[in-house]
């Protein structure tokens, strides 16, 4: 039977496949990374394979850790609205207040069969219908933790029952995934395949998955003092297991999304990226991750495309795929924050838009790594939560060693610093948005009246024209506390005889 949907240009439903590497960073592939800067990198020809018809996306972020990245793939939201800023932990998870993509599905009446496979940990592994009860997805089999103890012994868990497994844990995910998709038939599927690989415990995989790595010992010895080539076998493995997975695809006719969750960890992290600015933290190591796009969406294959784009979209991009849309798989309370791909896989121009990514919460070690970052197509900002800012030019700059809130700066960077500053107030729904409620220009001031709200801090920024670079910040503008009702801002200086005000709360 076909499942016809008329945003498909009136053909039949096409499957989609989200292949999810775990810890896995641009500095570990050959898409974005080259030996000639002294990387070592692992062979990825399935992987690759899909970059050759494809579309490899250049600016793509994740969030620094695997939950939060995962809790706006499935939500479509930032964690400042899912809840979900670190890992899971106390306080930490997504619950069953959260709007799903496979309830986006049900809600618009796909007619798709639904599955995810492999990693969950996006609630406590004690929670083992968590997949179905939090995620909504109709079935599940994987493992729930975010790591596991052994890859070849395991505890899974499939649709809320928990056993343990012998079988190496990357060849498991590919044998439950082809399974299910072999029993599909001609019905259109979404699967969802999260591996497990290469996140830790390094490890030596079987050697048929891994024969370039063949030579490695396998000690507790060897792996501590040289972990790269335990984490680049596991890479090959998976690699391979992707080859195998993809026999059952039929890929004139699938959607293949392939993303990695997050920065490679620290200790395996690849020049020209820094040892010290991987994995759970906010800079280029952390956050920029692979994502590779193949399948009937594609035109032109073989390329790259630089839209700024993050783990949110996918949300998006994912329903259209599916032939519908937010607007009419989404609730209209449901706020989400992605936008579509699909634009950049049919053509071939660059979107304009910003990339986020953030990382908060009790769990967060150390404490002071906790922040959010924005970046435009040039500049990023990082906003840390001890009220300290980084900012780049990652174009001159792209591994991050010059902060250029360093030393005096251009107007163009000047500019772009306090245009990122004030985007950032879109991304947080804790303050209030501020209510004027006078202002008033007389000879050389201008003043402002707004409601006050105790928890918020207030600013007078300005600006000669509404050219997005052309706000700052006023430095000297008086403002004053008028009790708990009020507060009133004054620009001494307002001797131009045109100025645009905006007050920000903070």
């Amino acid at each position: 039977m076909f499942v016809w949907l008329p945003a498909l240009s009136g053909s039949a439903a096409q499957n989609i496949l989200l292949l999810i590497a775990d810890d896995y960073g641009v500095d570990s592939s050959s898409l974005y990374n080259s030996t000639i800067n002294g990387a070592s990198l692992p062979p990825t020809p399935n992987i690759n394979s899909l970059a050759s018809n494809g579309v490899v996306f250049t600016r793509f972020y994740a969030n620094p850790l695997c939950s939060p990245s995962r809790a706006c793939l499935l939500t479509g939201q930032y964690g400042f609205r899912n809840g979900v800023g670190d890992v899971v932990g106390p306080g930490v998870a997504l619950t069953t207040a959260a709007f799903t993509l496979p309830m986006a599905f049900t809600n618009a009446a796909t007619g798709y069969a639904l599955s995810q496979f492999g990693k969950w940990h996006l609630a406590p592994p004690a929670q083992v219908n968590a997949p179905r009860n939090v995620g909504r997805w109709t079935n599940y089999l994987g493992s729930l933790d975010g790591q596991l103890t052994n890859y070849y012994l395991w505890t899974k868990t499939a649709n809320g029952s928990s056993f343990t497994s012998t079988n190496y844990a990357t060849t498991d995910v590919v044998n439950d995934a082809t399974n299910w998709i072999a029993k599909r038939g001609t019905n259109a599927w979404f699967v969802w395949v999260a591996f497990n690989a290469p996140h830790t415990p390094f490890h030596k995989p079987p050697t048929n998955l891994a024969p370039h790595y063949a030579a490695l010992s396998g000690t507790t010895a060897d792996i501590n003092s040289n972990p790269r080539p335990y984490f680049e076998a596991m890479v090959e493995a998976m690699d391979t297991e992707i080859g195998r997975l993809l026999t059952v695809v039929d890929r004139t006719n699938t959607h293949i999304i392939f993303i990695g969750d997050n920065g490679t960890l620290r200790d395996v992290i690849q020049p020209p990226f820094p040892n010290t600015r991987g994995k759970d933290t906010l800079y280029e190591g952390g956050t920029h991750v692979p994502l590779v796009i193949s399948g009937p969406a594609v035109t032109n294959p073989n390329r790259t495309n630089a839209t700024l784009s993050g783990m949110v979209d996918l949300f998006a991009t994912i329903l259209e795929m599916a032939g519908t849309s937010v607007s009419a798989a989404v609730p209209a309370s449901v706020p989400i924050d992605g936008q579509s791909l699909m634009p950049a896989l049919s053509a071939t121009n660059v979107q304009t838009r910003d990339a986020y990514s953030e990382l908060f919460g009790d769990n967060v070690v150390p404490a002071s790594a906790s922040g959010r970052t924005l970046r435009n197509s040039q500049f990023k900002l990082i906003n840390f939560s001890d009220g300290h800012n980084e900012f780049y030019d990652l174009l001159g700059d792209p591994f991050e060693k010059t902060n250029l809130l360093n030393s005096a700066m251009s107007t163009v960077q000047s500019g772009n610093f306090y245009s990122l500053m004030l985007k950032l107030g879109d991304y947080q729904i804790a303050l209030t948005p501020p209510v004027i409620t006078s202002l008033a220009r007389s000879n050389a001031q201008f003043v402002v009246t707004v409601q006050r709200n105790p928890t918020n801090s207030y600013g007078l920024w300005r600006a000669s024209s509404l050219e997005e670079l052309a706000w700052s910040p006023l430095t000297n503008a008086l403002v004053i506390t008028n009790g708990a009702t009020s507060v009133t801002l004054t620009d001494t200086n307002a001797s131009l005889s045109q100025n645009f005000y905006r007050v920000r709360a903070q």
